[in-house]
């Protein structure tokens, strides 16, 4: 059984757009399942899951971001010698004493890697076997994850068993509330500049060397501010450098870090000839940016480190 969140849970200082207000409905509604929240970049989908978890009856709740989550499953499978449900117990808990979490919360699910969709099925089956409550956010419907069609079909039948276990609810409001100003985040307060600045580091040593999202997230651990210098066009790189550029950002965006991005182009001119979902959420948190200042001291990205691919 799905815990539910009061419907004042989602009273806001702002008036809730009809999809918002339907999701909301919904999260304030008993059910069986659990929900998948799903629609275009910046309509509201994290600020509806956070007020979810905030007020959710449960008494054990775990709220992730999805890079974070797997980056811990990856650590618990080989930890624990490939046993997933070992793997599984590990994370849910939720404190000292080991109380596994009956309700979890994943913003921005998805599935790009064939390899990451085996262990993602794994998973899911793990956890719809223990009964654990999902509540999930994503940019992608279920049926368009693991778009490549090379690979689709295999992920298939884990689409089928997301659809059979969660409420499938679309949240395309008209308005980007980000692209919109509405954000007073940490990361808002950062500013894209064509000016290079004096220190910092490059995109080429964070987005074309081989780093992993796990590379980012210890990075922005201790990190309170990161300056990036010399962002090129997307178009011009490499599909690899710009997913790890896209994941640099959401990365960033979700620990509330400020960064200030000296780039080689206007962001107005930073994503053209590019398309796709990753590279709609990049551009839209990109756009809460605000002017250029002076640059912050940056956080030492060369310690030593496991870089994966």
């Amino acid at each position: 059984m799905r815990p539910i969140a009061p419907r004042h849970t989602f009273d806001a200082d702002f008036t809730l757009d009809d999809a918002q207000a339907s999701a909301a409905d919904a999260l304030s509604t008993p059910g069986t399942g659990g929900v998948y929240l799903w629609g275009p970049v910046g309509r509201g989908k994290t600020w509806l899951l956070d007020a979810y978890f905030a007020g959710a009856a449960a008494t054990a709740k775990k709220r992730v971001h999805f890079h974070a989550f797997f980056r811990d499953l990856h650590a618990a499978y080989f930890r624990h010698r490939f046993s997933i449900d070992a793997a599984i117990d590990d994370i849910l808990s939720t404190d000292d004493t080991g109380l596994q979490a009956e309700l979890l919360c994943f913003d921005e699910f998805h599935v790009h890697d064939i390899g990451d969709a085996r262990l993602i099925t794994r998973m899911l089956d793990a956890l719809f076997a223990r009964g654990v409550a999902l509540v999930v956010t994503s940019n992608y419907a279920p049926d368009n994850l693991l778009p490549n069609p090379l690979f689709h079909p295999t992920f298939v039948p884990t689409i089928e068993k997301l659809k059979k276990n969660l409420e499938v609810i679309c949240v395309d409001g008209p308005v980007d509330y980000r692209a919109a100003g509405t954000s007073g985040s940490q990361f808002a307060s950062g500013s894209w500049s064509l000016e290079r600045a004096s220190d910092g580091h490059s995109f080429a040593d964070l987005c074309c060397a081989a780093r992993s999202t796990g590379d980012y997230l210890r990075m922005f651990e201790e990190a309170t501010s990161l300056t990036v210098n010399e962002i090129p066009a997307l178009a011009s790189v490499d599909e690899f450098a710009a997913q790890r550029f896209a994941n640099l950002v959401d990365v960033a965006y979700d620990r509330d870090v400020r960064v200030d991005f000296h780039a080689l182009v206007p962001l107005d001119e930073f994503a053209v000839g590019c398309a796709g979902l990753d590279t709609d959420r990049l551009v839209s948190r990109l756009s809460e940016l605000g002017p250029s200042t002076s640059s912050r001291a940056p956080f030492d990205f060369h310690r030593p480190t496991s870089l994966g691919t």
